[in-house]
């Protein structure tokens, strides 16, 4: 299971509560509109049901515990107070383990993203998003506040008017292309891959996951676009053993390109890894590989022994299907 925080006004909440219900912003009226809507749908895509829920309130602080019973769905029906937006990209929830009446103050995530135990999300872009894929230890750590705030047990309160769509869509992941078969918009390649992560499909390809985030914020103020984490459990034991890092491209992967990943994976080994290179696995993914990236792929093999994966994706036009093959 995963872990989100989902950023909402208190006169929202409210209603997120009386309907255990939660909704994202469908953005119209620019030219910029498709683009912001496939990134909304990319974060939806890597939701699934069973994962677990906190919400960023404005001016209060983080709320939780709640577990997602839906997978996320596209529906218009108007719930909210804003009359100038309908949330249409939605998830349905319960609540879960206890009541948490007392949420996590503000200056308690910052301590621990002072700490380095709080890393995923950056609270500046609170503004700019409303939802935050966080990994599991995380997740663990603002349970922990949370039972430090709650220390007396009041059982979860029951949603009291839970929403029952009449007709519910899938998520509107649109795989529109080019002449030459390129992918209109990146949001939407990435919110293919987030979807195939939450529903298991690429671990033949990528390696089994425990935990699967997009649009992780790094020290170089730039995004990663999909990060995960390995876990496997031995004997009841979680072991964590290595991390990926992958960045997409709907065009030609070029140098720049290459050199952005491998800063990343630099930044992964000191960060996470504790200096042991093996430990992350990155991967470039393009519809076409410059000349360049080929032939740095290939000397960095002989060097060091360690490669960088290119994988190469093909639209599929009569299934509106993407297929993934290693280059």
């Amino acid at each position: 299971m995963s872990y989100h925080i989902l950023l909402t006004k208190l006169v929202n909440f409210k209603v997120c509560l009386e309907r255990g219900t939660y909704g994202g912003i469908y953005s119209t009226g620019s030219p910029k509109s498709e683009q912001m809507n496939a990134e909304v749908i990319a974060g939806f895509a890597g939701i699934k049901a069973g994962d677990f829920v906190l919400f960023y309130v404005k001016n209060e602080g983080i709320y939780g515990l709640w577990k997602i019973t839906s997978d996320p769905f596209y529906d218009d029906e108007p719930l909210w107070n804003d009359p100038d937006q309908t949330f249409p990209y939605r998830i349905c929830f319960e609540p879960v383990v206890r009541e948490f009446s007392r949420p996590i103050a503000l200056s308690d995530i910052l301590d621990l993203r002072d700490k380095g135990k709080i890393w995923t999300f950056d609270l500046t872009t609170f503004t700019k998003k409303s939802h935050y894929p966080i990994t599991t230890e995380e997740g663990k750590e603002l349970i922990r506040l949370l039972l430090r705030n709650n220390p007396i047990y009041a059982p979860p309160r029951p949603i009291p008017n839970p929403y029952l769509p009449v007709t519910t869509r899938p998520l509107p992941i649109q795989l529109d292309y080019d002449k030459k078969g390129r992918l209109i918009y990146e949001g939407y390649l990435n919110a293919w891959f987030m979807q195939a992560f939450a529903k298991g499909r690429l671990k033949g390809l990528i390696g089994d996951y425990s935990d699967f985030i997009n649009h992780v914020p790094t020290s170089f103020n730039k995004v990663m676009d999909i990060f995960l984490t390995h876990v496997t459990n031995i004997d009841g034991v979680d072991i964590l053993h290595k991390f990926t890092c992958i960045e997409l491209k709907t065009g030609t992967v070029t140098e720049e390109d290459l050199n952005q990943i491998v800063m990343y994976e630099n930044w992964l080994i000191r960060k996470l890894a504790q200096g042991d290179s093996e430990m992350v696995q990155s991967i470039l993914v393009g519809f076409e590989f410059d000349e360049k990236v080929l032939n740095y792929r290939e000397k960095r093999r002989i060097i060091e022994e360690k490669t960088v994966r290119l994988l190469k994706y093909t639209v599929d036009r009569e299934r509106r299907q993407i297929t993934l093959n290693e280059e």
